[in-house]
């Protein structure tokens, strides 16, 4: 092979290696998400993102349209704009909550009319700045979850969860 040949050879080599892109690997469509249960000031949102990705990560197929809420202790009412989104982006099949419609009392996607799932946090309660507890329960189509207590803590930065799923009868 002639220098000139060589020279051409190495070049087209270096131009196509700077054209190919690093390989991704399954599941890491989204590397730069922050860490929800890392933010001190959201731990409603860590609670949510714990318990979604719980879910998310199990192998169910031909899952209904999901979405969450927060019970104001009459009603399910959308998280906070900022915090829906925040998990939005983390959970793709995640939909808007206003995208689940109470439909002859059972969960519908509003827009397929299809069986819809709701998470549902409620009394949700801090007793300081590191250390909160709340209940979050399902409710898929018309049916609904036992509800179960989560205890959190903030510890060496970042949300701790233990999860109680006794029923408060049992504690009597």
């Amino acid at each position: 092979m002639t220098y000139h040949a060589r020279t051409m050879l190495v070049s087209l080599v270096l131009l196509l290696t700077a054209c190919t892109y690093p390989e991704e690997t399954p599941g890491d469509a989204r590397p730069s998400l922050p860490v929800l249960a890392a933010d001190q000031s959201k731990p409603q949102l860590a609670l949510m993102d714990h318990v979604l990705g719980n879910y998310f990560a199990s192998d169910i197929p031909n899952r209904p349209t999901i979405c969450v809420s927060a019970n104001d202790g009459r009603n399910e009412e959308a998280l906070v704009a900022e915090d829906e989104r925040a998990l939005i982006m983390r959970y793709e099949a995640l939909a808007p909550f206003s995208r689940c419609a109470l439909i002859d009392n059972g969960w519908r996607d509003a827009e397929t009319e299809e069986p819809a799932m709701v998470f549902i946090m409620h009394s949700f309660t801090c007793s300081d700045d590191s250390t909160c507890s709340g209940f979050v329960s399902y409710m898929a189509g018309r049916v609904s979850s036992p509800t179960s207590l989560y205890r959190m803590s903030y510890m060496d930065g970042t949300w701790v969860f233990e999860r109680d799923d006794r029923l408060i009868a049992d504690e009597q």
